[in-house]
């Protein structure tokens, strides 16, 4: 277990790093990150290379059991490097070049840019592979952050044709696959196809309004540029494992803010690294992204590379909140419950200086030690308690929940019910209506093995391959519970919609058809009945609302307007198992009302601890036992009921019956036999 801070060891006086280095000692952590933004400290001049200043760093923490993440710097080309060769600059969908002046202003499929970062990540892998010091690498910084995942540079532009080539091997295929006969857009020869104009980029300006794209293209555009950000990627991570035994990965951004999928860009990683940046005042955190994480490389633990540290001021301004007495430690404890490997909070002293000047850090800037890093110091110490929990349990969640790029993506060229849906949100909502209700649940790809849950959700699956479609009838067919909602398999892989009758493909799984659809709005919500085992609820549409056909075995109607009677939710039998479609949303109460219903009926572990909505229980298996990681995110001490008897994992005593947490406090408990 690694926990610790990103810190800047280039920005430091000789009297500065002196008295940073010894509180960092005297804080307890064991790890630190640097490197990520000093192109020029390692190359101050093409091909003149200096380690000298890092390695005194690495060499004094690493002598007191301080190991270090080194990171490629990638993310700032040097002035010298921009001057030599300005055709490296990014260029946004606008068409405007991105100057020197900030950071992330090259053009990952830039030959010349490629060739630089090649030769920098060879000489720091040599140099420090393996330097016993030294516990992984961190290649670039935050890919395609603030903007710059969507270059359509000449470059880029030449690259994304031959992508398309290689795609659908000539121009014929291309115009029948995309519909280009849809406003005459059929091109000769592909070097009449251009990147699209607009853009999804989180960020991003438009070029033109109201100019409507072939979706084929958009959706093309997407898959090619998260390649090409993962080819470039991979070319150091080539590098480095040549060099070094250490892991290497990135750090990514959230689940899907730069448009990269993530499930493809970790298969040559050795781990999956994220940034977090959570509200840690009066606020529960949410675990939706550790899920996320923990399923990207089927289980295996994640590493958080930048973490809240604090209040104050920040990048973008507006400021943040400090965090509540208490919430750091709780924070740090619950990403480990959740399969963390690695916490690191960014950062260890707030930057006089640049434009991340007077951020949120550990240490203020006049690098007195307050309550945050007395706090930090406090989380070390109980982190090396528990470590031997955390490195020795795992996980056996019965539920997991489906996630899709292509979904995402489609979804966000062609919003439904823009802004009220979002998928990425939908998916969310469910995994914490499952935990509120007392199930723990993964969040995977459609790639991974589904045999191994009790019940598999898929989220409008709105982009389903032909492949997908026969994976999902024999998890069913096998005896798996199947939950699919609105919205699925309403387009191909081509961004295409289909033509058969919806969900495509699958209405003999879920023994129904959609016959009618439309968004929910303000004004047009609809009342239905919901009957399924012992649950019955009445409630609202939300989102979305599909009318499912007469010969569906129901477990919801509709109870009013011209619905009334019409079906909402279908179940059916097929081979061993079961399928459910739900053809609308509804709230957030009535959603785990019903999936508890669904849960207890087919056998789920319910976990024995209760509380309430801010309460957080994450279930482990540890040495044959249950052990529970119970997080009180409410602003005031609150009541657990504890059904049987537990441990108490730090000091030993007995639990039963009333046990009471404080604001922002914690319990580990193990279930006694």
């Amino acid at each position: 277990m690694y926990y610790g801070v990103s810190y800047y060891p280039e920005h430091k006086t000789k009297a500065e790093l002196e008295h940073d280095i010894r509180l960092i000692k005297e804080s307890g952590i064991n790890t630190v990150r640097m490197g990520e933004f000093a192109w020029n400290r390692f190359e101050p001049n093409e091909g003149e290379f200096h380690f000298e200043w890092l390695d005194l760093v690495i060499e004094n923490l690493g002598m007191d059991g301080i190991k270090t993440i080194i990171c490629t710097p990638t993310a700032c080309p040097p002035a010298w490097l921009v001057e030599k060769h300005p055709d490296i600059l990014y260029m946004d969908n606008r068409g405007v070049r991105r100057p020197f002046g900030g950071r992330r202003h090259y053009c990952y499929n830039n030959k010349s840019f490629r060739k630089y970062s090649a030769l920098i990540t060879e000489k720091i892998g040599e140099h420090y592979g393996g330097n016993p010091y030294v516990a992984g690498f961190q290649i670039d910084n935050e890919l395609a952050q603030e903007g710059t995942g969507r270059c359509v540079c000449p470059t880029c532009s030449e690259k994304f044709r031959n992508w398309l080539k290689n795609k659908y091997k000539n121009i014929e295929n291309f115009n029948r696959r995309s519909g280009a006969v849809f406003w005459s857009q059929e091109c000769n020869d592909f070097s009449q196809i251009n990147p699209p104009v607009n853009t999804i980029e989180v960020g991003a300006q438009q070029q033109i309004h109201a100019f409507y794209e072939n979706p084929t293209v958009r959706l093309d555009f997407e898959r090619f540029s998260s390649d090409s950000l993962i080819e470039f990627q991979n070319l150091q991570t080539k590098i480095l494992k040549k060099y070094t035994k250490y892991p290497v990965t990135t750090n990514a951004t959230g689940i899907a803010t730069n448009s990269i999928d993530y499930y493809k860009s970790t298969k040559e990683l050795d781990c999956y690294g994220f940034d977090y940046y959570p509200g840690l005042r009066d606020t529960a955190v949410d675990s939706f992204p550790y899920a996320f994480a923990r399923g990207i490389k089927a289980g295996k633990p994640f590493w958080v590379m930048e973490f809240m540290s604090g209040g104050g001021h920040r990048l973008g301004g507006s400021g943040r909140l400090q965090p509540n007495p208490g919430a750091l430690k709780q924070a740090v404890i619950q990403s480990f419950a959740h399969g963390a490997q690695m916490m690191l909070h960014f950062q260890f002293r707030t930057f006089p200086i640049g434009a991340e000047q007077l951020n949120y850090a550990i240490v203020d800037a006049d690098g007195v030690p307050r309550r945050r890093y007395y706090e930090m110091k406090e989380t070390a110490e109980v982190l090396r308690k528990i470590e031997p929990i955390i490195s020795n349990s795992k996980f056996v969640n019965e539920v997991a929940i489906c996630l899709d790029y292509d979904t995402h993506w489609a979804l966000r060229i062609k919003p439904v019910n823009d802004s009220s849906f979002y998928y990425f949100d939908y998916c969310r909502k469910i995994y914490q209506s499952l935990s509120e209700v007392g199930v723990n649940s993964d969040v995977i790809s459609y790639d991974q093995d589904f045999d191994q849950y009790k019940i598999m959700i898929l989220p409008t699956g709105f982009v389903l391959s032909l492949e997908m479609r026969e994976k999902l009838k024999n998890y069913v067919s096998h005896g798996g519970i199947l939950l699919g909602t609105f919205l699925t398999s309403v387009k191909n892989i081509d961004n295409v919609g289909y033509v058969g009758s919806l969900p495509s493909g699958l209405s003999d799984l879920f023994g129904t058809t959609v016959e009618e659809v439309e968004p929910v709005f303000e004004n047009n919500h609809n009342h239905l009945k919901i009957e399924e085992g012992d649950c019955s609820i009445t409630t609202t549409d939300e989102i979305w609302s599909e009318i499912l056909s007469d010969d569906s075995e129901l477990a919801g109607k509709y109870l009013t307007d011209y619905k009334k009677d019409k079906g909402v939710i279908a179940r059916n039998s097929f081979g061993k198992g079961m399928a459910y479609y739900i053809g609308t949303d509804f709230c957030k109460e009535d959603l785990k009302t019903f999936l508890l219903n669904i849960c207890k009926n087919n056998g789920i572990f319910i976990h024995e601890l209760s509380g309430n909505d801010k309460v957080e229980v994450v279930r482990r298996r540890y040495e044959g036992k249950d052990v529970y990681f119970i997080f009180n995110f409410n602003s005031e001490e609150t009541e657990i009921h504890v059904s049987g008897m537990f441990i108490d994992c730090l000091s030993g005593k007995v639990l039963k019956g009333k046990h009471k947490i404080d604001r922002n406090g914690y319990l580990i408990a193990m279930k006694s036999v």
